[in-house]
């Protein structure tokens, strides 16, 4: 592996490690969450009191101050290593100075449009740039603010494209959390079950193939069965090809754990929805624009969907995301008559397609795709090194490029969300920001901005070793 990493770049000069100067929170953080909690709705953020009643971690949340490359400080001065990559947005590192400019230059020109009515050159452009980056004969998109409203513009085209309202989604699955994405989520029950009654009622729960807790491994035979369970819902009068017009998944889950399922199931899916005349979507808001080591994750399993989501990282730190689609699915949507049927007030905003064109220019010029594929290769063989060191705590490596997972188990090999959080909660005291993701929230989340450095995944990773240690 030392070979492989002979050429990488370092990440950005003297790229930092965390550096604390306070007790974690600090006593800045803590009054700042103090005045959050008079004013913010209780569900939103977790303080002290709630975080020691659900899982006996007796600590606010520190309370960022300002970022660059992958360092975040706080409101108390100390610096810490940013492995989350800020829910995977800021692939290109915080506050890039090509994308601050952009964002600087162009609300000097022009900061608000009117999308659907009075375009502007950059959401122009924006249309145009995404045509060229996504996969086979994407073309035509739809922008938005939000990755769930993009799957929403693409589950909407579905209906378009094929009269049907049904759809077909996954276990594990998260799509976002407005109503039409979280129809199709099925990542844990409590962020269902108090809208249950106002979903799609159309909307079909598959076996994802690798999913913790489902019935299918990741494996070529587990990938058969699922599809062969997919073929008997969609010969199923209740949930069949009659009203049934989309497939939605996810390339490899993300918030569901870091499941890679096998190539053999994605391509499998392919044939099922053209045999069926069904819309494929491919939901890459998080595994999109270079995260798994290629540009789409779609590109590694060589399938090509219908309608490909896209966001997070898309708006370099601001809130952009689009449905891309093909031209034959989009254009099911007809002409508009100058009221557009689907539309939002900030769609296409200039700024924001400013900061998506200058932050699609970083991954090429910085060639993040590459870098994200060799430096996760390496960290993939460290994990690995690291599961040998703790066998009993930690389960398989999951994941592609850096969009990598680390499962914590108990003694028996069962997930252990309170283990992992806990691990999440000794790396803040030591200057790492981690998540945990999986359904049980038990599975170490790697997503950095892919300009981290080495050095500063090293250190992590001694850092993580300890925390583990400190567990058994």
């Amino acid at each position: 592996m030392t070979n492989l990493l002979q050429h990488l770049p370092q990440g950005p000069p003297q790229a930092p490690g965390p550096e604390l100067i306070t007790a974690i929170p600090g006593p800045r953080s803590t009054a700042w969450i103090d005045q959050l909690v008079r004013y913010e709705c209780p569900a939103i953020t977790a303080r002290r009191s709630r975080r020691s009643e659900q899982t006996g971690i007796d600590q606010d949340p520190i309370v960022w101050e300002r970022a660059e490359g992958a360092n975040i400080w706080d409101v108390d001065g100390n610096r810490y290593v940013d492995l989350t990559g800020a829910f995977a947005v800021m692939a290109m590192g915080h506050s890039h100075p090509a994308i601050s400019g952009a964002i600087a230059e162009q609300s000097r020109r022009l900061i608000h449009g009117m999308g659907d009515v009075f375009p502007s050159v950059p959401k122009i452009e924006l249309s145009r740039r995404l045509a060229e980056v996504t996969p086979g004969d994407l073309e035509r998109s739809i922008l938005a603010q939000s990755g769930a409203a993009a799957v929403e513009a693409a589950l909407k085209t579905a209906v378009m494209a094929t009269g049907k309202t049904g759809v077909i989604a996954f276990h594990g699955a998260y799509h976002g959390l407005s109503y039409g994405a979280l129809g199709a989520t099925a990542y844990r029950r409590s962020f269902r079950e108090p809208f249950r009654a106002q979903f799609n009622p159309q909307v079909v729960h598959a076996p994802y193939p690798g999913a913790d807790g489902g019935p299918y491994p990741a494996t070529e035979q587990g990938a058969q069965r699922s599809l062969e369970y997919l073929e008997y819902l969609l010969a199923s009068p209740a949930t069949g090809v009659g009203s049934v017009g989309a497939i939605l998944f996810e390339p490899i889950q993300g918030r569901g754990g870091e499941i890679t399922p096998p190539g053999s199931w994605v391509r499998g899916l392919r044939r099922l929805a053209d045999r069926h005349g069904l819309v494929l979507i491919a939901d890459e808001i998080y595994s999109g624009l270079g995260r798994t080591g290629r540009w789409f994750a779609c590109e590694h399993y060589g399938v090509v969907p219908d309608i490909l989501c896209v966001g997070k990282a898309l708006g370099g730190g601001l809130p952009v995301s689009a449905a891309v689609g093909r031209r034959s699915v989009m254009d099911a949507w007809g002409h508009s008559q100058g009221e557009a049927i689907h539309t939002s007030t900030f769609l296409g905003n200039p700024v924001g397609c400013a900061s998506a064109l200058a932050a699609l220019d970083v991954i090429a010029s910085e060639r993040l795709v590459p870098r994200a594929a060799t430096l996760g290769a390496w960290l993939h063989g460290e994990l690995l090194a690291l599961k040998r060191r703790h066998p009993e705590r930690l389960g398989e490596v999951r994941g592609r490029g850096l969009m990598l997972g680390l499962p914590v188990q108990d003694a028996n090999g069962a997930p252990d969300g309170f283990a992992g959080l806990r691990v999440v909660d000794g790396m803040l005291k030591r200057g790492y920001l981690m998540l945990p993701s999986g359904v049980h929230g038990h599975v170490l989340a790697f997503a950095p901005p892919l300009i981290i450095s080495r050095d500063q995944l090293a250190g992590a990773l001694e850092a993580l070793d300890l925390v583990l240690s400190e567990l058994e």
